[in-house]
């Protein structure tokens, strides 16, 4: 497995377990950029830098009572990696209609361009399963 394959998913991991927060500079870049496209969570879509990053990382963490990552394949060309994966993610909390319990499917393409050995750019189309409604 290639240093960015390793880098990029010990972040899902990270993210799915909830111990990104504990030492986040170790995958993200200073300058870190994530743009989500628009989806059906996100209709207009989303662009953030790393304080956005981090902070919608902690809200995350009190939304949902567990998730996990399902990596299916990774493509890499010199420092830009391209990466299919399935989010799954259950909810803690009812939210937007949705029902404490709820279980939440995604299927996605992300981008990644690595800089000095972190994400300098993610950039993710998230393909939403139909939601759960209350």
């Amino acid at each position: 497995m290639s240093p960015h394959e390793s880098l990029i998913r010990s972040l899902l991991a990270a993210v799915a377990d909830g111990t990104m927060l504990d030492d986040p500079m170790r995958y993200w870049h200073p300058d870190a950029r994530q743009i989500e496209y628009p989806s059906l969570l996100r209709p207009a879509g989303h662009t953030r830098e790393l304080d956005g990053i981090l902070a919608g990382a902690e809200a995350g963490r009190g939304m949902l009572r567990e998730q996990r990552y399902d990596v299916h394949s990774v493509i890499e060309q010199g420092d830009r990696v391209a990466v299919q994966f399935t989010w799954h993610g259950v909810l803690g909390a009812g939210i937007a209609g949705m029902p404490d319990g709820s279980e939440l499917t995604a299927h996605v393409a992300a981008f990644y361009e690595i800089a000095d050995g972190r994400i300098l750019t993610q950039a993710s189309y998230d393909c939403y399963e139909p939601l759960p409604v209350a």
